[in-house]
């Protein structure tokens, strides 16, 4: 089993543990909520065992905490003290003030991952016999994390710091809004193996990458409408990817519904009618408008160059020959508007690299699902269904 699927475990258990509506019983006893706990996560695959539970509403610990697959095939993840602190009621609600886990580690094939002071704050546990489709959903204020991780052979490979969630719930008929990211994050690219690929990534300065994560969006319940306004990958000295979307049908309903059916899934992998079923279900998702927009931050330069090198040419001999090639490689498009308005910005962009935008301005919104057929059989006329637009250097 690769070292990933025990901290993904954790992580998946975790979160579960800090953001499942598990319901307190009539005298709100620890154990009460602790087997709540287990009985939710055995819901989605994940067994939860724990040494010993004690505290109170304002304290609460579970020690010796282990999670793992509920089949027993997966190495089962040792979280060690999960701590639930501030517990307060609101309505037939509570509210865990804090919930943290000091740190997690797991070692496998000379690879440590781990992660540190991992907590969330204001996390809702709903009554159990509460209809309101929200209480089905995941809510809290906000979520942290110190630092994640991930040594090879002692050397630091990746890491991420600051990561965070900030969650403002919904008022009335107001859209839930959240904004997450991490401050910064370093990483070693991979081993690609090919020779002459590694020269590449050598030669344009990436072996090693630094940025930042920002994202922030918004989701209105009753309607099912989904935004997200910005997710936004910077690397230094190479550029940002910023990634918006709309989507509709998003309703807790949905949400429910699906989670139903990714239950009997797992119970029952070789039934194929539950992956029709939810092939069925997500027909109801549609998207409403995309972007992908591309901030170029010397990489564009640095590549031309490289390429330039190789050829024994300039830079703008490069950018000419891409302008000249573009046409012909679009031809498959059978669109003369569309090619041509590709080529246009791209060349503008190749002229003076400041940023590049691919925009879905859909005349109407289409179901995922048939989206996901058109990559698949039709990929010339998708392209022509979701309005594609690119612009550049706005």
């Amino acid at each position: 089993m690769s070292t990933v699927r025990p901290l993904f475990s954790a992580f998946v258990a975790f979160s579960f543990l800090i953001v499942l509506p598990f319901a307190a019983a009539q005298a709100a006893e620890p154990a009460d909520i602790a087997n709540r706990l287990k009985d939710m996560l055995a819901r989605r695959n994940v067994d939860l065992q724990w040494k010993n539970v004690g505290g109170d509403l304002s304290s609460m610990v579970l020690s010796g905490v282990t999670v793992g697959d509920a089949s027993g095939t997966d190495k089962r993840a040792d979280l060690g003290d999960v701590t639930l602190t501030d517990v307060t009621e609101d309505g037939d609600a509570y509210v865990i003030g804090n919930a943290s886990v000091p740190g997690y580690s797991v070692k496998n094939a000379g690879i440590t991952a781990s992660i540190t002071d991992f907590s969330i704050s204001g996390l809702r546990l709903p009554s159990p016999d509460s209809t309101d489709p929200m209480d089905s959903v995941m809510l809290y204020d906000s979520t942290k994390v110190g630092e994640i991780s991930v040594k090879r052979g002692g050397k630091q490979v990746f890491d991420m710091t600051g990561f965070h969630v900030n969650i403002t719930l919904p008022k009335g008929d107001e859209p839930l809004k959240f904004d997450s990211g991490a401050d910064s994050f370093t990483a070693d690219i991979p081993d690609v193996g090919d020779p002459k690929t590694k020269a590449v990534i050598k030669a344009l300065g990436y072996e090693t990458v630094k940025g930042s994560l920002a994202m922030a969006g918004s989701w209105a319940p009753k309607t099912g409408v989904a935004s997200l306004d910005t997710s936004r990958l910077t690397i230094e000295d190479a550029g940002s990817l910023d990634i918006s979307l709309k989507i509709n049908g998003c309703t807790p309903e949905f949400m429910r519904s699906l989670d139903a059916i990714r239950k009997k899934i797992a119970e029952a992998p070789e039934d194929r009618t539950q992956w029709m079923a939810q092939v069925n279900l997500m027909q109801q998702i549609s998207l409403g408008g995309a972007s992908i927009r591309f901030d170029d931050d010397s990489l564009t330069g640095k590549v031309m160059d490289y390429a330039a090198e190789q050829q024994g040419a300039k830079r703008g001999d490069v950018a000419n020959q891409a302008k000249i090639l573009l046409p012909f490689a679009l031809m498959r498009l059978n669109n003369p508007e569309l090619t041509a308005e590709i080529t246009k910005a791209v060349s503008t962009f190749l002229d003076d690299p400041k940023n590049l935008t691919i925009v879905a301005a859909l005349p109407n919104p289409m179901s995922i699902v048939e989206i996901a057929y058109g990559v698949k059989r039709a990929p010339f006329q998708l392209l022509q269904a979701l309005g594609l637009q690119i612009i550049a250097n706005q």
